[in-house]
């Protein structure tokens, strides 16, 4: 097979995962800076679901020691995940969405960085609703918890330090949004991991160890800066939780950009303005990341641009605003592998994708 047929077959794998790919050979070009031939031909091979060493060796007829060490470097680079289960090595595919974040926290020079900027902002661009009928949304949004009324019936899947505390592992790392767009100055290492996802970062050098403390002082100061707390879309084994500006962060700037605010992440609360209290001194307006409040005779908070992170409440002097929640609530899938299902079947790729979470012999 031609050097370009493989990244072709690479880049139909891949539109079958949450969130598809973009069109166009911008990306085949993005994917021939991220893998190697030989490493885009044995992520052929290896699914989206988990698969030994073993099974990977021997249906892609490469030698045992090559392939670790073929699969270890792609690892390294934030291509596959590498784990090991009882003593045994394991590895999985990411899919788009994790292609566009970890491999910019990749430290190897040979990576071709500043063409992959170039061609990842040049898609930025153009938004993030490349895929018709993609409606599963990767992310939520939480507020932070002091903005949160204690009588407000908060759910155990709204409260970001609960996902801190029970965390067995936690690192940061840099943004790769900010990293890539750097339209803002807002910090840059920012990115907490959280259990497992965490635990691989370190491993692989792409993020650095943190405690719980620190991981909460990042949060608060996060969104003192005016940051969105944003894990995936997920009750249970979050992964990660990004805190985004929407000059730069993808899933805020199809709304903010494109007023594709269908497409907007979300989380469990609305902001509501207590007129009697309001000044109209715009201070909420200004914070605002999604452009959703409005000044009339009060302030107003458009339910269908808001996203709940609460960073009005906190610029507001008068407590004129508060956080309610939102009716109907979101749906929030259980854990990963319930969003991913969800995600592929509102894309219409749900039996594709199953074909793809275990490994196949190639013809």
């Amino acid at each position: 097979m031609d050097k370009r047929g493989i990244y072709r077959r690479l880049r139909d794998k891949l539109s079958v995962a949450p969130s598809g790919v973009p069109d166009g050979d911008r990306f085949l070009e993005i994917l021939e800076i991220l893998f190697t031939p030989e490493e885009a031909e044995l992520a052929l091979i290896v699914p989206f679901g988990p698969a030994s060493l073993s099974d990977i060796v021997k249906f892609s007829r490469i030698e045992e020691s090559k392939a670790k060490k073929i699969l270890t470097n792609m690892a390294s680079k934030g291509l596959v995940y590498k784990f090991d289960l009882r003593g045994e090595a394991m590895f999985l595919l990411f899919s788009f969405e994790t292609l566009y974040n970890y491999p910019f926290k990749y430290k190897d020079s040979d990576l071709d960085k500043n063409r992959l900027i170039s061609l990842w902002r040049e898609y930025f661009k153009k938004g993030w609703d490349h895929m018709p009928g993609y409606y599963m949304i990767p992310g939520r949004v939480l507020p932070v918890e002091e903005e949160i009324d204690p009588k407000g019936g908060a759910l155990p899947h709204d409260l970001v330090y609960k996902y801190i505390d029970e965390a067995k592992y936690l690192a940061v790392g840099d943004c790769a949004c900010r990293s890539i767009v750097q339209a803002c100055d807002s910090p840059l290492e920012t990115c907490i991991g959280v259990g497992y996802a965490a635990k691989f970062l370190v491993e692989q050098g792409l993020s650095r160890p943190i405690e719980k403390e620190e991981a909460k002082r990042i949060v608060k100061e996060a969104h003192d800066a005016g940051l969105v707390s944003i894990p995936n879309n997920a009750k249970d084994d979050i992964g990660i939780i990004c805190h985004c500006c929407p000059c730069c962060c993808g899933q805020l700037g199809v709304a903010t950009r494109l007023g594709r605010y269908e497409l907007r992440p979300v989380g469990s609360f609305v902001s509501v303005v207590d007129k009697d209290l309001c000044i109209v001194c715009g201070s909420c307006v200004d914070v605002c990341p999604m452009k959703a409040i409005s000044l009339e005779e009060t302030a107003y908070a458009d339910p269908e641009k808001c996203i709940g992170c609460g960073l009005c409440i906190s610029s507001c002097s008068e407590g004129a605003l508060s956080l309610v929640k939102r009716s109907p609530l979101p749906e929030v899938p259980n854990d990963i592998m319930d969003y991913t299902m969800k995600a592929v079947e509102a894309q219409g790729t749900a039996e594709e994708f199953i074909k793809e979470l275990k490994i196949k012999k190639e013809e």
